[in-house]
């Protein structure tokens, strides 16, 4: 792709927006990225092959779903946990606070600006063991965004190796604000100013 003089990190970054955009949006995503399934085009368009696996969710679903994204966005936890119960990842009648203080989510969250890659896999991984130890199950539609995400973490080394992570989210989240501020807001029950300063930190 670099010798046919495409740019990499524009693929890259269309690709996260286009993945995001599905999901959240409109509840529809392909449900097994890699590099197999996908292919550049000479204009530098990305073309997505083999939906055998796809990732679909009912609008109840895509809501929850939109607003567990945003609500790790805005450090909303209460918002968070409530979307994994619609997700069916924890029992609807779980209680909410006392979920919050089992997984010690009541505490002050960490910034993960100043984390490293290892960091964070590990806080990622103690958070998981201690969901599933809390009965907490995996939807299809969470597993398949997770490996999704992993595969276009891993993508970095190859398309934008000197990519700084965290002002390309930055940048993510700030399109998303400024093009679906306003849709996201209004369908996740926020107020419109605050849904346009989504941040990732």
């Amino acid at each position: 792709m670099k010798e046919a003089g495409i740019n990499t990190e524009a693929v890259l970054r269309a690709g996260i927006v286009s993945f995001l955009e599905g999901a959240m949006l409109f509840g529809v995503f392909h449900g097994d990225l890699h590099g197999g399934n996908l292919l550049v085009q000479p204009d530098g368009r990305v073309a997505l092959l083999d939906y055998g696996i796809t990732g679909r969710m009912g609008e109840t679903r895509r809501v929850a779903f939109l607003r567990l994204i945003i609500g790790g966005t805005m450090n909303d936890v209460r918002g968070q946990v409530e979307s994994l119960k619609v997700l069916g990842a924890l029992a609807p009648d779980a209680d909410t606070d006392q979920v919050i203080i089992d997984l010690g989510l009541d505490e002050a969250p960490v910034d993960i600006t100043t984390m490293s890659a290892t960091e964070l896999t590990g806080e990622l991984k103690e958070l998981t063991k201690a969901l599933l130890a809390h009965g907490a199950k995996i939807p299809k539609e969470l597993m398949l965004f997770v490996k999704n995400i992993l595969f276009l973490d891993a993508a970095v080394g190859a398309f934008a190796p000197d990519i700084d992570i965290f002002s390309e989210l930055t940048a993510i989240a700030t399109y998303f604000a400024t093009r679906y501020g306003e849709r996201i807001a209004g369908e996740i029950g926020v107020d419109h100013a605050n849904a346009r300063s989504i941040s990732p930190a």
